[in-house]
């Protein structure tokens, strides 16, 4: 087996502590890896071909998204319990690494994407476009980020429903699926659904993850495949307008500024990682 595939568990690792944090994407690791066009593809082709078995059996899709999966499901809940704890005693210090990792992101993906070859040659009239696609994802994040719908009910309605939204959150850079859960008041509830093995909460819940990433990632394939950079620039916007969601529980400028820099350093250590291993 090639090295790369050997490392793809550990991306999944990677992705995996994200989605376990409110205010980080896993799919904001994924960019930085340099596999989330891969991940996309991956599960549209997976849900495209879902009554197809012998092809999607024999597909590398199928396999990457195997070998992805282990490692997110080992890094999330390894770490769901404990991320829990500390933001739970520790909030302005996770906060203010949350912050640094999704600011060290943006600085990354914005670099890439400034340094592309479509976007040196797109004719500067069309940047407008690319701007307001960045306008647009960053007031949609900043919204959603600094929302207070709170729920006090934990149905299956609604614990089917948060499982669409956050797992639509956590495959889209910028918003984080566990922060979606807490502003549904559902992210402790579901942290003690999995320490309590409580298989009716979580089968409920996993229905509409499975659910909210067949539609969510054959919508994504589509726009990343039509409009590359404007997507692109959206996704950015989501980065930016996103860190309200973090900073706005952040009480120390001396803390912010420690442990962002900790967090920004993190996401410079896993890009290097991943380019040096495209």
């Amino acid at each position: 087996m090639k090295k790369k595939n050997l490392l793809i568990p550990l991306y999944g690792v990677f992705m995996g502590i994200s989605d376990s944090i409110p205010g980080v994407s896993g799919a904001t690791i994924a960019l930085i890896l340099g596999i989330y066009e891969n991940f996309i593809s991956a599960w549209s082709f997976v849900f495209t071909n879902l009554f197809n078995f012998k092809t999607l059996t024999k597909s590398r899709e199928l396999r990457f998204l195997i070998m992805l999966y282990i490692g997110v499901f080992l890094g999330m809940f390894s770490t769901l319990g404990f991320i829990d704890f500390l933001i739970n005693n520790y909030q302005t210090s996770v906060f203010s690494f949350f912050s640094g990792l999704i600011i060290g992101s943006i600085f990354f993906l914005g670099s890439d994407l400034f340094k592309n070859v479509d976007f040196k040659n797109t004719h500067k009239s069309k940047y407008v476009s690319f701007f307001i696609s960045a306008a647009i994802g960053f007031l949609v994040a900043f919204y959603i980020s600094g929302a207070q719908f709170l729920l006090e009910q934990h149905g299956f309605l609604i614990i089917f429903s948060s499982g669409f939204l956050a797992i639509s959150a956590m495959i889209v850079p910028g918003i984080s699926g566990a922060y979606v859960l807490l502003l549904l008041n559902q992210y402790s509830y579901i942290v003690k659904a999995v320490n309590d093995f409580n298989f009716s909460v979580l089968i409920t819940f996993v229905l509409g993850i499975v659910l909210g990433l067949a539609s969510m990632s054959r919508l994504l394939k589509w726009v990343l495949d039509k409009f590359y950079l404007a997507t692109m620039f959206f996704l950015m916007g989501l980065m930016v307008g996103g860190l309200r969601a973090p900073i706005s529980k952040i009480e120390n400028f001396v803390s912010f500024l420690i442990f962002g820099l900790v967090g920004a350093t993190v996401i410079v250590i896993i890009e290097r990682f991943g380019r040096n291993n495209r």
